[in-house]
């Protein structure tokens, strides 16, 4: 993978911090004006979410806050700084709740995406509101890893906490409340929740009263440009370095990756192929009509990130090796192999739902099937489908996208399972009847978070182009097999 970086020597200023809270740990590093991390000027502090049967997923809002503290002090002071800061970008893992007292301490652990302990809840909201129209205006489902089913969790199984609660964080908003002293939550963390209206910023009042919270337990959102002063916080007094720079209010990491990998304007598609999925566009249109598919989350007065994921993307590539008896020493020259030839009819029908539906129908309990499977099917075939069966996920994705967005100019995309699986491309390319342009930069997230940084700190600086490791085009003469495929597809997954 391209290193992306600088010399410390040849950095130019302003310089940023970037912030990345993911699920596996906390990483901080510095960037120049290019967007690109000087020299050896980052660090990771490793951590992992608490979890149970229950459907428990947490973490300590407080070690969030030490890991920064360690971070910032490893990049920080390390060395001497080839310029000053002037802003700080931060992201952590969307969707994230924090029960806050009125002295500022946290009752509860960050209740995390991944914690599903609100099942039933969602099951009553849902049976009391309108969830289609609750969709169009905030740009979110009701789903167990959005804030207002938690929030009916918390009144209901721990109404003791619920009590002494004065506000309800996200994680975020609970970090700078601790190194600034100051609560700030960006607008397109708030979004996250799925609680405010994607048009206006505020807090839908239905479903406040539906989980009897009032809008003064919850933050206010705060767009790029509300950036925090650091001079004067307890941030400062602890980092003289960062005395002239700016905090930027939390960011979710779904729109950090987008801005990450170079998916920056309006015209450009970012696709994600980790464990999971996604496609994700930056609007400054306004999108009169969601498509049902789709999130759209409001990140300021001008824009609006929308997209969908799918929980299964590497997961199904994972599931083949395992599963399927496949050889330990099958490398990308075999794949590449299989994946560029020319599409068979005779290849197994994949539906690969290992872990639920998400986008486009939000069918949680629907699982996997496959189809077209006979006594002469290898274990290629199997693995053939499979894959295809994730390319034909991001185009039923695709197409409510160019509803709502029009036709990308260009598409980029990352991701971990497509570096162990380059061919695949090819698959995804034909699938969706666009070049791909496979991008490779580490620690994207963080990377993200810095760039929004640098639209405060050099609005006028562009930032330098994300490199390209392979461009795939598409046969276009491939593009009616696909078609017939997600007719098929889709009658399937109705089964599913």
């Amino acid at each position: 993978m391209p290193r992306f970086n600088i010399p410390a020597e040849d950095a130019q200023g302003p310089l940023v911090v970037g912030i990345d809270i993911g699920s596996g740990g906390t990483r901080a590093a510095v960037y120049d004006v290019s967007g690109r991390e000087v020299g050896t000027l980052h660090h990771k502090e490793t951590h992992s979410f608490t979890v149970d049967d229950d459907g428990t997923s947490t973490i300590d809002a407080d070690q969030i806050v030490a890991e920064i503290r360690a971070a910032l002090t490893a990049v920080l002071t390390a060395s001497p700084l080839p310029g000053q800061v002037r802003a700080i970008g931060f992201d952590t893992f969307a969707s994230t709740l924090v029960a806050v007292d009125a002295a500022g301490n946290a009752l509860t652990p960050c209740i995390t995406y991944a914690d599903t302990r609100c099942h039933a809840q969602v099951e009553r909201l849902s049976g009391s509101l309108d969830v289609d129209a609750l969709h169009e205006r905030t740009g979110a489902r009701l789903h167990s890893s959005y804030t207002a089913p938690r929030l009916a969790w918390l009144r209901e199984e721990q109404p003791d906490v619920f009590a002494r609660t004065a506000r309800f964080m996200a994680l975020g908003e609970y970090v700078a409340l601790k190194l600034l002293g100051t609560a700030a939550l960006g607008t397109a963390s708030a979004a996250w929740s799925g609680m405010i209206d994607r048009r206006t910023g505020q807090y839908v009042p239905e479903l406040l009263e539906a989980v009897g919270v009032d809008a003064g337990m919850m933050g206010a959102s705060l767009d790029p440009s509300d950036a925090l002063p650091v001079a004067g916080t307890p941030l400062a007094a602890e980092f003289p370095q960062l005395r002239e720079a700016v905090w930027l209010p939390v960011i979710g990491d779904g729109l950090a990756a987008n801005l990450g990998i170079g998916a920056l304007g309006e015209g450009t598609w970012g696709i994600s192929t980790a464990t999971s999925g996604a496609i994700r566009q930056l609007l400054s249109s306004e999108i009169p009509t969601l498509p049902s598919g789709l999130w759209a989350y409001r990140v300021d007065q001008q824009r609006t990130l929308v997209g969908s994921a799918m929980s299964d993307c590497g997961r199904v590539l994972d599931w083949c090796r395992n599963e399927l008896a496949m050889p330990f020493d099958i490398d990308a020259t075999d794949t590449a192999t299989l994946f560029s030839g020319p599409p068979s009819a005779g290849t197994p029908l994949v539906i690969p739902f290992f872990s639920g539906e998400r986008g486009t129908k939000w069918r949680g309990s629907s699982r996997a099937m496959f189809a077209n499977v006979g006594a002469s099917t290898t274990w290629k075939d199997m693995l053939l489908g499979a894959m295809e069966g994730v390319a034909l996920s991001f185009l039923r994705i695709a197409d409510q996208m160019r509803e709502a967005g029009g036709e990308p100019e260009r598409i980029v995309l990352s991701g971990g399972m497509t570096g162990a699986v380059p061919g695949w491309l090819h698959l995804l390319s034909d699938a969706l009847a666009m070049p791909i342009d496979h991008v490779a930069v580490s620690r994207s997230t963080m990377r993200g978070a810095a760039v929004m940084a640098l639209e405060q700190a050099a609005p006028d600086v562009p930032v330098a182009e994300v490199p390209v490791l392979n461009r795939v085009e598409p046969v276009l003469a491939h593009q009616d097999y696909y078609r017939e495929r997600l007719e098929r597809f889709e009658k399937l997954a109705d089964l599913a």
